[in-house]
């Protein structure tokens, strides 16, 4: 496999003491002209800003237990995206050295201090998945594909060994799914060019993914099951009803999604195995993007105010108005505060 130039990040952060990344958020808000990175702590609602900055933007911030690291992507102008690792101790450092290419989606490792991410480039190859070790100091390529058929939204088994991503077809007409590991060929896991494959997601067994599909773009939604050596099936079904974004939780055989069925996008609750669904309160707007706590005991949402569209991130204001809530496992609000694309982290003190 090809590897790849990979900024130094070294490893020493402490982790704060007697706390969990159960037990707190890392966030965007809108600031001024700008999105910035927001520190939250559940215990009291406080808010700590890690960044400041007007003249870049910071989106999707990801926490790693095992790097005691945080990740988030930026972008400035025209200038495209690149990865910034952060710690406490250490600060702000690149993933690596990508004038001419832009790093998205960035996924940790859940038991290594490693960073898969999607690329597209303008050398060779235009697009893929790598991961990136922070220990060694170096980036392997998992799999490439071309300037339209790109990967994207990599995702992690529990043990850390394999990666499921997303990727879209050049024609234009579908996605499908692939399997992505060192050392090994990248293996189609869908291939049915007729559906629109996404968001996957392993169970916390690593014995199937769950994922979102669709038809047509803008289509209604469904939630599948795919079992390896096993079965494939339709999950939550519900006439007339969009059912995407399903994410497994990480202390059951259970996953929270999102429906439409009640008029407007809710949070539901699904046992794997009885098929039992419910729904998880009634939040104010349109909830989108559940986020289990690593404990499995919360979830956090963001949500978009009723009555409107979700939000862009090429408008401003669709982002300036979204909110983070936290719900429990009955549906009862913990906190609810300005923001957008949650992730569990612990609190400072």
């Amino acid at each position: 496999m090809a590897v790849l130039c990979l900024a130094s990040v070294p490893l020493g952060c402490s982790p704060t003491a007697g706390d969990s990344a159960s037990d707190g958020l890392v966030l965007v808000q809108v600031v001024a002209e700008s999105t910035d990175i927001m520190r939250v702590r559940l215990a009291d609602g406080a808010v700590q800003p890690l960044t400041d900055t007007t003249e870049r933007d910071e989106t999707w911030p990801y926490w790693s237990e095992p790097a005691k690291r945080l990740v988030f992507q930026t972008t400035s102008g025209n200038a495209g995206s690149d990865l910034i690792v952060w710690s406490e101790q250490l600060g702000e450092k690149p993933l690596a050295p990508t004038p001419d290419r832009e790093a998205r989606w960035p996924a940790w490792s859940p038991v290594q201090p490693r960073l898969a991410y999607a690329f597209r480039s303008n050398e060779l190859p235009p697009s893929g998945v790598a991961v990136a070790d922070l220990v060694s100091g170096k980036s392997e390529l998992l799999g490439h594909a071309g300037s339209q058929d790109i990967f994207l939204r990599p995702n992690w088994s529990p043990d850390g060994a394999t990666l499921v991503a997303q990727r879209r077809l050049q024609s234009g007409r579908g996605s499908q799914l692939w399997l992505l590991k060192p050392e090994a060929p990248p293996e189609p896991l869908t291939s049915d060019d007729r559906w629109i494959d996404y968001k996957p997601f392993f169970t916390r067994d690593g014995a199937s993914i769950v994922y979102s599909r669709k038809q047509a773009p803008g289509g209604a939604s469904q939630i599948v099951q795919r079992v390896f050596g096993g079965e494939t099936r339709q999950l939550a079904a519900f006439e007339g009803s969009s059912n995407h974004s399903a994410r497994p939780s990480p202390s059951r055989d259970e996953d929270a999604f999102v429906s439409d069925r009640s008029g407007r996008p809710q949070i539901y609750l699904m046992e794997f195995e009885t098929g039992n669904v419910q729904q998880l309160g009634e939040i104010a707007g349109s909830a989108f993007a559940p986020r289990w706590s690593p404990n499995g005991e919360l979830l956090a949402v963001t949500v978009s105010p009723p009555d409107t569209a979700d939000p862009r991130l090429a408008d401003r204001e669709s982002l300036a108005n979204t909110r983070v809530v936290v719900i429990d496992r009955t549906g009862r609000v913990h906190l609810d505060l300005p923001g957008l694309m949650p992730d569990w982290m612990p609190p400072w003190h």
